[in-house]
């Protein structure tokens, strides 16, 4: 053949290379078919690969993953944690239905369900943590879904994820759970009834702070629904991405239980301390969700937040001088990061809002990594002081 078909057509097939340890990375955007005829096939019967804004090899092997760590019939990645969510709801949810949504929710959510979901016909009614402890089916008229966050972003609240499960189905609504903090590590939502779990992939599952992913779990008509409207709006993770956050989630078993160590002994050392107002950490005694996180989750967590004396500017004065803890939006990675959750997650929220999300001007919210913990320890008693 001539040179210049040489170039173009590159080094030939690939299909056969062997049984790799590692998934590969397929970055083809298209895929070629052999006949028209499995043209056919693939749109009658839905095999194999077309384009990769509708599947992708790694993308797939990613969801794959993630369906068998939830328990769940099938999954779907997506290129954010915001794309996951508002393919969710759109796919869901028509223009003159509701949403019913825990007010103690991530800022990004809340805006979207107070912002744009109006704009396109749908109304939110919002309900705290305690309401849908109590709740009657009849205050989910005319809902689709439930949507719940637990453990919430950032006072670590605990939603009883049955019940929530259950008053959802006998109003005729589906039950979504914001699993991102807990992860399939310590808590599987639909084992307790629940039909969708959503994580943002960018935090525990992808957990090196180098990839920013969604993904949704559940049920497979309802994630074929998600897919269908995945491909319309083109949120679809890359295969980059895909392979990033498999990577992460091979190793998430081990990852979860270290985090969760160090988190034990930062909120300790800080329980005890007298310029700490309040310590926020499921697996603390005195946690106001203490009982109920023993009973739905298999560990607490790495996420604790804290409460200081002296408000916003004292909460300022001890994020300026942590070192270790670094500072930035974000959570989940083997790197320790601080932020002040008013300032940065819930910014968007005014005075009111921040007060029903349980965000007050003098917390800050830690991500507990993989260092020492007895070095973060240190590190923070040193800001404080």
């Amino acid at each position: 053949m001539d040179f210049r078909t040489r170039c173009a057509r590159g080094t030939g097939e690939t299909a056969n290379i062997g049984r790799p340890v590692a998934p590969p990375i397929v970055v083809s955007s298209t895929f070629a078919f052999s006949s028209q005829a499995e043209v056919e096939s693939y749109y009658a019967e839905g095999r194999g690969y077309l384009y990769s804004r509708y599947e992708n090899p790694t993308v797939r092997a990613a969801e794959r993953l993630l369906a068998s760590l939830e328990g769940a019939e099938d999954a779907a990645l997506f290129s954010s944690g915001m794309a996951a969510i508002s393919s969710t709801v759109l796919a869901l949810v028509r223009a003159g239905e509701r949403v019913a949504a825990q007010r103690e929710l991530y800022g990004g959510t809340i805006g979207l369900f107070r912002d744009l979901l109006p704009r396109v016909g749908i109304e939110t009614i919002w309900l705290s943590l305690d309401d849908i402890a109590r709740l009657a089916p009849e205050r989910l008229a005319g809902c689709r879904l439930l949507w719940v966050e637990s453990p919430t972003n950032p006072a670590l609240r605990i939603v009883d994820l049955a019940a929530a499960a259950r008053v959802a189905h006998e109003a005729g609504a589906l039950a979504v759970v914001d699993g991102t903090f807990a992860t399939p590590a310590f808590q599987l939502p639909l084992e307790l009834g629940c039909d969708l779990v959503m994580h943002s992939g960018t935090k525990y599952l992808g957990g090196h702070g180098d990839v920013t992913a969604g993904a949704i779990a559940g049920r497979r008509d309802l994630v074929a629904s998600i897919v269908a409207m995945r491909r319309s709006l083109g949120g679809i993770a890359d295969p980059f991405a895909a392979f990033l956050l498999q990577r992460g989630m091979r190793t998430l078993a081990v990852r979860m239980h270290a985090h969760e160590k160090g988190a034990a002994e930062v909120a300790r050392a800080l329980l005890t301390h007298p310029k700490v107002r309040r310590v926020h950490w499921p697996g603390l005694a005195d946690h106001r969700d203490h009982a109920l996180a023993r009973r739905q989750m298999a560990g607490f967590g790495g996420m604790v937040s804290f409460e200081v004396e002296g408000g916003a500017a004292e909460a300022e004065r001890v994020h300026d001088r942590l070192r270790l803890f670094a500072k930035a939006a974000s959570l989940g990675g083997v790197e320790s990061l601080v932020s002040i959750p008013a300032r940065m997650s819930h910014r968007g929220l005014d005075g009111a809002e921040l007060k029903l999300a349980g965000v007050s001007p003098g917390m800050l919210r830690l991500s507990v990594g993989l260092e020492s913990p007895d070095d973060l320890v240190a590190d923070l008693l040193e800001a404080l002081g």
